[in-house]
């Protein structure tokens, strides 16, 4: 990435993060967007986890990413979902951040990449989870 690429990610990072840190993370609304587009994407590409996919994610499997953001975040946006765009938005600050490096963005970075998987838990059906048996 050239330096004002890196300068604009690390805005758009920046303003993910706080949003997320101020409540946004907890909210339902959001969970549900990040963790339901992110399921998806990862069972349609044949991704064992998001961090998979993330390692995975060139040529065509990127491009597809890409529509798929474009479209989830337009059809958010046109229904006038601000938490759907937010959304969708830190799966492609997440999808982008592969590329990142800035020892100062790591923490950042993990954090989200946690969140999305978290989510995730939450959008997988009950018959995927795989729970550990209970010992008494």
């Amino acid at each position: 990435m050239s330096e004002v690429q890196d300068a604009v990610f690390r805005q758009k990072l920046v303003a993910l993060m706080t949003a997320l840190n101020s409540g946004e993370s907890r909210d339902i609304a959001v969970r549900r967007v990040v963790g339901g587009v992110a399921y998806q994407l990862v069972k349609r590409l044949g991704a064992k986890s998001w961090s998979d996919l993330k390692q995975r994610a060139d040529g065509e499997v990127y491009d597809i990413m890409l529509r798929t953001f474009q479209a989830e975040s337009e059809k958010h946006a046109k229904a006038g979902n601000d938490k759907g765009v937010r959304g969708v938005e830190a799966l492609a600050v997440s999808m982008i951040a592969r590329h990142q490096s800035q020892p100062d963005l790591m923490p950042g970075i993990n954090f989200l990449d946690r969140y999305i998987e978290d989510c995730m838990a939450l959008a997988t059906p009950p018959s995927k989870v795989v729970s550990k048996p209970v010992r008494h």
